[in-house]
């Protein structure tokens, strides 16, 4: 009896040693830091702005450039390769962000990609319309530009 008193004992100091060194900081250490973005974030700050809306945003602008650029070699009337190759990047762009987007904000998923898609489409026909490529790529710019506006 005594025997098991004493590794009953034994244990209990072994677990409250054990527990007692852990999270012993008031500082969290990197690697939570790293899963809890929410710690990162400035306290006072009251942006509202949530990780993915930081994230969506930085992608969207990504997605602009990348039409702007299109935009570009369309107005200075570049090769059919080069275009091609515009359209891809956008495309590209826009798939990294793509499942955030249709998650969060799903009406301005379907709406940005009405006009998005047969941009890219139009960028990899052979004979490409122009014109209709202008059209498609400010109307998609307008959209991101509104989405912008509305994301938190």
């Amino acid at each position: 009896m005594l025997n098991g008193f004493r590794v009953m004992t034994s244990g209990v100091i072994l677990g409250a040693m054990l527990l007692s060194g852990c999270s012993n900081s008031s500082e969290p250490d990197e690697a939570q830091q790293e899963k809890s973005p929410a710690m990162n974030e400035n306290p006072d700050s009251n942006t509202g702005e949530t990780q993915n809306a930081v994230v969506i945003k930085k992608g969207v602008g990504d997605v602009i450039q990348s039409i702007n650029g299109l935009e570009s070699e369309i107005s200075a009337e570049a090769d059919s390769g080069e275009i091609q190759e515009m359209g891809k990047e956008i495309s590209s762009t826009w798939d990294s962000i793509e499942k955030q987007v249709e998650d969060e904000y799903p009406d301005w998923y379907e709406r940005i990609e009405k006009n998005l898609y047969p941009l890219i489409g139009e960028s990899g026909n052979a004979d490409k319309d122009l014109e209709k490529m202008k059209r498609l790529s400010e109307a998609t710019q307008e959209d991101l530009q509104l989405f912008l506006e509305k994301v938190k």
